[in-house]
């Protein structure tokens, strides 16, 4: 029987190993399928749930590589998605058929619920009042804008967001009216005891980073008058107010702001701005 110079196996036996064993039926792997359900759920932009394998090629004999089949479930899209079967390695995701998806499909809960939250935190207002106006499309990376509005005083914002993870990639205050009007029988903000741990916690971190920020300061003192607290969430408070600084013979006015976790205290956000 002929044999294949430098192998040691006889042709005979390559073609029963390959009538035995034909490529095209060896089962897919869970991690080539897991491998390739990632990669192309990202080209996709949609969640892996979405996305299921329907079918694969064979496996090349020399490379090891091999074509998985994909279905997005969402929009009926398929794509080919090539991989090496020993190390789950994708080399490329190919979109072949079916329509589009839509560029611009709803706002999803999840994000909608970061967007709000986000921007309540920007405006310094209850998520309750900030609602969605509207949304752009879905772009190659996966993110978007969702527009938002300020229900107190019509401000406006836009809110960039990734769409898989719902992370807040930035707010972006677009309008703000000069005069906040409250709807009736909300005063702006409440008025609170220099005494309140959120304050007292404000207040230290904004001393600390006066006395950083200017040489010689004698004194640091908070308005009790025109300290106030907002609403962010369940977990978080804004505090706003005014004080002064002595440097020299000289006294500073300026505005402060902080953001502080009720439950811990800790200070999260904090800044101060001389008043001219």
């Amino acid at each position: 029987m002929k044999r294949l110079s430098g192998l040691g196996i006889s042709a005979a036996t390559l073609a029963l190993v390959s009538m035995a064993a034909p490529s095209q039926a060896q089962p897919i792997s869970p991690g080539n399928a897991n491998a390739c359900i990632q990669r192309t759920a990202e080209e996709f932009v949609v969640a892996t749930r979405d996305i299921e394998v329907t079918g694969a090629g064979p496996i090349d004999a020399e490379s090891g590589a091999r074509t998985l089949f994909m279905r997005n479930r969402r929009t009926g899209q398929t794509a080919e998605c090539r991989i090496t079967t020993f190390d789950n390695y994708v080399t490329s995701v190919r979109i072949t058929s079916g329509q589009p998806g839509n560029p611009n499909p709803p706002v999803s809960t999840a994000n909608a619920n970061a967007c709000i939250q986000r921007t309540a935190e920007e405006f310094v207002i209850a998520t309750r009042d900030v609602e969605i106006t509207g949304s752009g499309p879905i772009d190659g990376a996966g993110n978007r804008i969702i527009f938002m509005r300020n229900r107190i005083n019509g401000g406006q914002a836009e809110c960039q967001i990734n769409v898989a993870s719902s992370r807040v990639l930035s707010v972006r205050i677009t309008s703000q009216p000069d005069r906040p009007v409250p709807p009736p029988g909300r005063p702006p903000g409440n008025t609170v005891s220099p005494n309140q741990p959120s304050v007292r916690a404000c207040h230290r971190e904004i001393d600390r980073q006066i006395r950083r920020a200017y040489a010689r300061v004698e004194k640091v003192l908070f308005s009790a008058d025109t300290t106030r607290t907002f609403f962010i969430s369940n977990a978080k408070e804004r505090v706003r107010g005014d004080g002064e600084f002595r440097q020299g013979p000289t006294w500073f006015p300026f505005g402060y702001s902080c953001q502080v976790n009720i439950r811990s205290g800790r200070v999260t956000q904090a800044n101060f701005t001389i008043r001219r």
